[in-house]
């Protein structure tokens, strides 16, 4: 048998390029997951700054301060919050971050002390007596540079420096607001903490391994005998959870566009190995008539599928490391700086794909061939009806789960995934198997078949009405993954766009003392803001429900765990907030008895309902109130919302700030901005600039849209490639036929009509299912995961039908002017 032939043939480059665009975009995510790992693990100590940290948002005991000394660590600490700072008359949202001496415990920061320089230099020291440390970004938004004087609280201070790499602050991820870091000891002197300020308070510690572990063991011991609240130990692994989250999140959507990808791909290589065994059978039973024992043929054929694996998988790796390189390029600052070089461990598994996507699609016919009777070729009876179709998707699941198990790195995600899949790809079969049969049987009777060529074409596509199915199915899911970018990119952005009203605040001012209230409420009105409403916010824990104590530990959820942790935002009022809606029991209004209202979701999370009692510790005074309302919340309305809201009596006389939100034009040159004129006269006020923040979300959207489009370029590719594997796998039946309708004497015009009614046919059934398969997803998407109603944009089904029809016909060119410069005698020769 002549292998180096048979890797000529078209079909061997069908089945190779499949390969290729499955393994390449699945390595491209690999590259990039092993590489951000191994930087994870490289600077894992860097991201925390220290071997491990106590954080707390109130001061820490002091007695932690004491036993870490005692027993020889080394300490340092730190207290970061959000505030505005100013540079004349611009203002801006800053993380100010003060330091002790020590910091950092681990690793170095990079500062630059010249405006070109964004690289910087590593140090260990803090910044200099008066003077902070600001990000460069700060710089461009408060037009200043380095020597100028910052405003913070009643304080100003000289810029010494840039700071150009801050590992612990998160590894570059999602800088909503520029870092400021300053002295430890400067900080009171600004006046900027008081009672509501939003504080973390971490002391960091380092040392020996078994002397931090002992001193952690020490720590958590002490805060589960005093329970001691809102404060938490973390080190390497659950430190920077925000980080995490999103490096998972990233991940996995990525993974999800790979895998799509890859199953559009191997939709391709089934269809190619079909026709790529069908044209083996031929030589193989020679072969067979030759003397080859079914060891020999098996043999050959498995070093013919490695040569293919082998190959197929270096080049899939190859180009899947330049996509990846397109990948960093496009997430841009999202992703840790000064990546590692990636290990061989991605090339490896980059192979054990290829193996894997064989197993489940090549070698199932191949040994199949091992048994082909010599007399099929005296017979010329060729064509391969085994392994059952049943079988090939049978391997070609299993094989998939393994990769998505390898992918996802979650088994119900992997799951998940094959099933919807699956599902889809059953009933595609089913739908376009029953429509093939429907409509053959109704051109019988109706106008599709009173011509004797049309009637032919239906009943050549009833005759293979199975294979057809599993045709139109392939054809379906390909373009079901390209319509599902539209969807995605499109619609769900426009969407999330359009979820705020346009008249949604733009500003909130929170930490208003009770006596700025007045002064504030005034000078916004004089600032012509029509609609003012400032709300009561009183910093409260939630300790028991139903009398019973409550921990962090008593929850599974990790939202929950976070939420009992943490010091709620409490409000009273004895009339129902603008967007919010009672969905169970009864508004308190300005009732004298202990009640709450709590908000749906924090219902759900916290497994509240109408009656529990529930105690809040506000300020060492508990209160105690039963729920007996549940509220329903506009999130998207960007105005200020509470999870529990009680009657003013409770909570009137508590320590508290009021919080506010308005809505601020755009600037007017020469006039001052209001925010920033309400930080000048208030410093102790936080303007939090929501318009700044959306637009910062927005550019990360952007940033993974582009990275998300780079992999949909490989499902481009790979949708080709089916259509073009789909088209070649019926060739040698649509030669025959037309071999058939010449020897009958039916016109050029007569096949070349033909022909593309049956493309027609195939390209609108695959197009409207692949429409409403994308319409499903992206629904889906929108409700579970983006949380909001998405508008089912049924245009989508016109551009699938489309799409559809035109790239069946398009691709059928080709074969169409084969048929037509091929003779009738030469067609049925040779099929």
């Amino acid at each position: 048998m002549n292998l180096p032939r048979s890797f000529r043939s078209i079909e061997f480059a069908w089945l190779l390029a499949a390969l290729v665009v499955s393994v390449a975009s699945l390595s491209s995510v690999a590259y990039l997951a092993d590489r951000m790992q191994r930087a994870f693990e490289r600077d894992a100590k860097q991201l925390i700054a220290s071997d491990a940290l106590i954080q707390s948002d109130q001061p820490l005991p002091i007695l932690f301060e004491q036993e870490a000394a005692k027993q020889g660590l080394l300490a340092a600490k730190t207290t970061v919050f959000p505030t505005m700072s100013s540079v004349g008359s611009n203002a801006r949202l800053v993380a100010l971050k003060a330091v002790t001496e020590a910091y950092p415990l681990r690793g170095s920061i990079k500062i630059s002390k010249d405006d070109l320089d964004i690289k910087g230099a590593s140090t260990r020291a803090t910044p200099s007596p008066g003077s902070v440390w600001v990000e460069p970004a700060l710089l461009a938004a408060l037009s200043a540079k380095l020597g100028d004087r910052i405003t913070l609280g009643s304080t100003s201070f000289v810029i010494e420096a840039l700071l150009t790499q801050e590992l612990d602050k998160g590894a570059g991820f999602l800088n909503f607001a520029p870092r400021v870091m300053m002295r430890d000891d400067e900080l009171a002197k600004t006046q900027l903490i008081g009672f509501g300020s939003r504080v973390t308070y971490r002391f960091l510690m380092a040392g020996q391994e078994p002397t931090v572990n002992a001193f952690l063991l020490w720590a958590q011991k002490e805060i589960d005998a005093k329970q001691l609240r809102g404060i938490k130990i973390e080190g390497v692994d659950n430190s920077q959870p925000l980080m995490r989250a999103t490096l998972d999140r990233a991940e996995k959507f990525l993974s999800l566009v790979a895998i799509l990808t890859a199953m559009v791909a191997a939709v391709a290589m089934a269809l190619a190995a079909k026709r790529y065994t069908s044209k083996q059978a031929n030589p193989t039973a020679i072969w067979k008539c030759l003397g080859a024992n079914k060891r020999q043929v098996l043999l050959e054929h498995f070093k013919a599928s490695m040569v293919i694996a082998l190959l197929g998988g270096a080049m899939g790796a190859f180009l899947g490391w330049i996509g990846h390189q397109g990948l960093l390029f496009f997430l841009g600052d999202l992703l840790v700086a000064d990546l590692p070089s990636a290990s061989i461990w991605p090339l490896i598994w980059s192979l054990l794909v290829a193996v894997v996507l064989l197993i489940g699609f090549v070698w199932p016919p191949l040994l199949y061939l091992s048994d082909i009777s010599p007399l099929k070729v005296i017979r010329r009876d060729i064509s391969v009806r085994h392994p059952a179709s049943w079988l090939l998707m049978f391997f070609g699941l299993i094989s998939f789960f393994v990769l998505l198990l390898s992918v996802a790195k979650d088994v119900k995600l992997a799951v998940l995934t094959l099933g919807g899949f699956s599902l889809a790809a059953g009933v595609f079969v089913l739908v376009s198997w029953l429509l093939i049969k429907l409509t053959a049987k109704m051109a019988e009777h109706s106008w599709l078949g009173q011509h004797v060529v049309q009637r032919f074409v239906w009943q050549s596509l009833s005759r293979r009405s199975l294979f057809t199915g599993l045709q139109i199915a392939s054809l379906a899911i390909a373009i079901m993954a390209l319509l599902l970018l539209a969807v995605v990119r499109q619609d769900l952005m426009s969407a999330w766009k359009g979820s705020s009203p346009p008249d949604a605040p733009n500003r909130f001012l929170i930490n208003i003392q009770p006596e700025q209230k007045a002064a504030i409420e005034q000078k916004l009105l004089s600032a012509d803001i029509k609609k003012i409403v400032l709300y009561p916010m009183v910093r409260g824990r939630l300790t028991h429900i139903n009398d019973q104590v409550v921990l962090p530990q008593d929850f599974e959820d990790s939202r929950a765990q976070r939420l009992v942790d943490r010091e709620f935002n409490l409000s009273y009022a004895a009339d129902l907030p603008d967007k919010n809606k009672v969905t169970a029991g009864t508004w308190h209004g300005n009732t004298r008895m202990p009640e709450v209202s709590i908000e749906k979701g924090l219902a759900k999370t916290l497994s509240l309902k109408l009656g529990d009692s529930l105690v809040f510790d506000i300020a060492g005074i508990p209160v105690k109130a039963n729920v007996t309302s549940i509220r329903e919340l506009d999130w998207g309305s960007m105005r200020v919302n509470f999870f529990a809201i009680l009657p003013p009596h409770l909570l009137s006389e508590m320590p508290q700030t009021w919080i506010t939100a308005y809505k601020q034009g755009p600037l007017v040159p020469q006039v001052l901005p209001l925010d920033i004129s309400v930080v000048a006269q208030f410093p102790n006020v936080t303007v939090v600039d929501v318009e700044s923040a959306l637009n910062q979300v927005q550019d990360v959207l952007n940033k993974l849209s582009a990275a998300v489009e780079l992999l949909f370029g490989f499902t481009v590719i790979a949708g080709i490639l089916v259509l073009a594997a789909a088209l070649a796998s019926t060739q040698d039946e649509r030669l025959k036929d037309a071999g058939l309708l010449k020897t009958l004497g039916a016109s050029q015009a007569q096949i070349r009509r033909a022909f593309y009614t049956e493309l027609t046919v195939i390209g609108f059934i695959s197009g409207s299912m692949a429409s409403f398969g994308a319409i499903g997803v992206g629904w889906a998407l929108a409700t579970h995961v983006f949380e909001f109603n998405l508008p089912i944009p049924w245009i989508v089904i016109v551009y699938g039908v489309v799409f559809g029809v035109s790239a069946c016909v398009l691709g059928g060119l080709w074969l169409q002017r084969k048929i037509s410069h091929t003779s009738a005698t030469e067609v049925l020769r040779n099929v």
